[in-house]
This record gives C-alpha cells, sequence and structure tokens, in this order.
C-alpha cells in the first residue's frame, strides 16, 4: 500500500516537471515572436512619422518661401519721335536697375519699327511696365506670369537626395574590391552626377528668370501723313510724287531687266547671224554647180 502511495507521487512529480519544462520550452519564441512583432511595428510608426514630417516639410517650405513667378509683358506704342522715346526709355532702363537683352531696327516708306528686349528686376516691374505705357500712344500691352514655385521646390528636395546618393556611392566606391562592383558603382555615380548637373542648371534658370522679368517693347514711327479730308491741293501733290515714284521705280526696274538679259540678246544675234550666212552660203554654192554644168 505504502509502494502504491510513493508510485503515484513520482508520477504525479514527473508530469508536472514535464509540463513546467514544455512551458518554459515555449516562452523564449512567444517572447520572439513579440518582440518582432513591436520592432515591425515601431518600424512601421518611424516610416509614417517620416513620411508625415516629410510631407509636411514640403508644404511649409511651399507655404513660407517667396512665389517664384517668371513675369513677361509686350507693349507697342506709336511716337512722333522715335530716337526721343527710345532715349527716354533706355534711361529708364538704368533707373530701374535693368539692362538690354536685344535691340533691332527697320523702316520702309511708311514707318519705322524699333523693337527692344528689356530685363528689369521682377520686384520692379509692374511699377516699370506702367510708366512705360504712359510715354506715348500705346496701341497694345499684355502681360503673361508663370508660377514656377512648386517645381523649383520640388528639384532642391530632388537635388538633395541625389547628392545623398552620390555620398553612399562615393562611400561605396572606396570599400569596393572587386573590379565589375567599381565598373558598376562608378557607372551609377555617373549617372546621378550628371542628374545633379541638369537640376542645378535647371535651379539656375528659375533663379534668372524669376529675378529678371522680359518686357518687349515695340517703337513706330509713321513718316507719311495722309492728308485731311478735304485738302485739294495736299492730295494732288501726294498723288503726283507717288505717280512719279512709281514711274522712276518701273524704268530702274525695266533698265535693270534688261541689263539682266543682255548676255542671252547677245548670243541670240550671233546665232541669227550665223544662220542668215550659212543660207547665203549655200545658195551661192548651188548657184556655182548649176552654171558649171
Amino acid at each position: 500500500m505504502l509502494m502504491r502511495r510513493i508510485y503515484t507521487l513520482l508520477t504525479v512529480l514527473v508530469l508536472v516537471a514535464l509540463v513546467f519544462s514544455g512551458c518554459g520550452a515555449k516562452r523564449p519564441g512567444a517572447n520572439k515572436s513579440e518582440e518582432a512583432r513591436m520592432s515591425s511595428a515601431d518600424q512601421s510608426v518611424g516610416e509614417v512619422q517620416t513620411t508625415s514630417n516629410s510631407t509636411g516639410t514640403a508644404k511649409s517650405s511651399l507655404e513660407s518661401m517667396d512665389r517664384k513667378v517668371i513675369k513677361n509683358g509686350n507693349v507697342q506704342l506709336e511716337v512722333k519721335d522715335l530716337k526721343h522715346t527710345a532715349n527716354q526709355i533706355f534711361t529708364m532702363i538704368k533707373e530701374y536697375g535693368g539692362y538690354i537683352q536685344s535691340s533691332s531696327t527697320r523702316n520702309n516708306e511708311r514707318q519705322i519699327f524699333s523693337e527692344i528686349v528689356v530685363k528689369v528686376p521682377s520686384s520692379r516691374f509692374e511699377e516699370f511696365f506702367g510708366r512705360l505705357k504712359q510715354i506715348d500712344k500705346l496701341i497694345y500691352d499684355s502681360i503673361s506670369t508663370q508660377d514656377v514655385t512648386e517645381e523649383y521646390i520640388d528639384n532642391q528636395a530632388r537635388l538633395k537626395v541625389l547628392k545623398a546618393q552620390e555620398e553612399r556611392l562615393v562611400a561605396l566606391m572606396d570599400k569596393a574590391q572587386k573590379i565589375e562592383d567599381l565598373l558598376k558603382i562608378e557607372n551609377e555615380l555617373s549617372r546621378i552626377r550628371n542628374e545633379i548637373e541638369q537640376i542645378h542648371g535647371r535651379i539656375n534658370f528659375l533663379d534668372k528668370a524669376t529675378s529678371f522679368s522680359t518686357v518687349n517693347i515695340g517703337i513706330k514711327q509713321p513718316l507719311v501723313s495722309h492728308p485731311a479730308a478735304g485738302g485739294i491741293v495736299d492730295g494732288i501733290f501726294y498723288n503726283l510724287k507717288d505717280g512719279w515714284g512709281a514711274f522712276f521705280k518701273l524704268v530702274v526696274d525695266t533698265v535693270q531687266a534688261i541689263a539682266w538679259l543682255s548676255p542671252f540678246i547677245i548670243l541670240a544675234a550671233i546665232i541669227i547671224l550665223i544662220v542668215k550666212k550659212n543660207k547665203k552660203w549655200g545658195t551661192f554654192i548651188n548657184f556655182w554647180k548649176k552654171d558649171k554644168k
């Protein structure tokens, strides 16, 4: 009886020990799984926070920085003295801190026309444009704008990312041991640097285009005033002038045409003379043959 109780007690103790050892074996795995889940969750939260912070930074940069706007203006004026008006505009350009990008002048029988392309600081564009329209008789004016703020910020952000990639590639190049790996890194580094150069160029262009605005100025000076209604004498004078001008132009054109055609006329005359002489010589030979017979 006593031995049976001892066996029963030993059996219970063995079962209890097995149960506790099984639970102990499962506990580390459970802890590792829990830690992995926690780490993954933390990483996801970190990524979400990083994305949120990046988006917030871009939005705050877009809202806080001055707008990048390209401004262009067009003005056409009709004036009585083109030279005087042009000098007046040149003085204004210096006054507003601008410069002349290009200038050209052409004329015909009716008018002289000058075209000037001007660059002025964007901060003073509206003031300069307003004064320009008041110089003389305004024929036409227009203003166009293009907001490039978002493009400018995107290019700056992209440039920052590319520079970080460039630094990592340079570090990898120092650690590379195989020639194959070194060549791959050099090719990628060359591509990254090419993109950096292109973005730098675009940013510089946007800086210049938004710092100085472009104004296209057209100035027209009529040369011939048409006679007023009822001015019969003036009308006759201008008609006679136009008629004689057309006549002399016709004479000049005719002389020029004859001069141009003269080589062909001379050549044709020589050919005609040769043909006529050949005909006379042939007639003489035929007559001589008949007399001989």
